[in-house]
């Protein structure tokens, strides 16, 4: 399945989540703030949404599920405003390599998708998933490379050495903001990237 999100942001919001629809509508009706929500495979998109936005995010854990980065950062540049901002904080793609007992177990450069048969859920790992999952590692030089194909400004590029979950249990502790980092300080590989770009 593929997952993503998309926000305009403004007086409304326009959300993209093919998981989370729902619990999307009960939170915005909440909050009191208009939102519109479709699901919709990302790649299809431009045929059910006709509209521009100031900015378009992409959220943690969103690449992975996706097969053709090419066909996502077009979708990017075909609903960005010209002078709209695109943002994207993700995991880093090196971990994407990376067994949860921190061993390479996949190759960094490959076009392939590595298949899980069956693991703990990202959003929860005591609840395991018994079915195919088919993922995709893309370079960091790939994400950058097919957002400037598309002609997009690249502002910055920032790498951090921390992560928003436990990502390798038993090799990471949480500290008081909720934020993951190894209990050996003395493993410091990027963990999470950040990038914004301008059409």
């Amino acid at each position: 399945m593929l997952r993503g999100k998309l926000f305009y942001i403004f007086n409304a919001i326009l959300g993209w989540e093919l998981y989370l629809g729902r619990w999307a509508k009960q939170l915005s009706q909440e909050v009191g703030v208009s939102a519109h929500f479709i699901c919709s495979d990302i790649y299809n998109l431009p045929d059910v949404l006709d509209k521009k936005f100031d900015i378009i995010f992409t959220s943690y854990g969103v690449l992975a599920w996706l097969p053709d980065l090419k066909k996502w950062a077009e979708v990017i540049h075909h609903f960005l405003k010209d002078g709209g901002v695109f943002y994207i904080a993700e995991i880093h793609p090196l971990t994407t390599i990376l067994s949860k007992d921190f061993k390479i177990t996949e190759p960094y450069f490959t076009k392939e998708p590595f298949i899980e048969e069956s693991g703990p859920d990202y959003a929860d790992n005591t609840v395991i998933i018994e079915s195919k999952a088919y993922m995709w590692t893309h370079t960091l030089s790939d994400i950058i490379n097919v957002l400037l194909g598309e002609g997009l400004k690249i502002e910055f590029l920032h790498e951090f050495p921390f992560t928003v979950y436990e990502q390798f249990p038993g090799f990471m502790e949480e500290d008081e903001k909720g934020i993951y980092r190894f209990k050996d300080k003395n493993i410091q590989i990027p963990l999470l990237f950040s990038l914004k770009a301008f059409k």
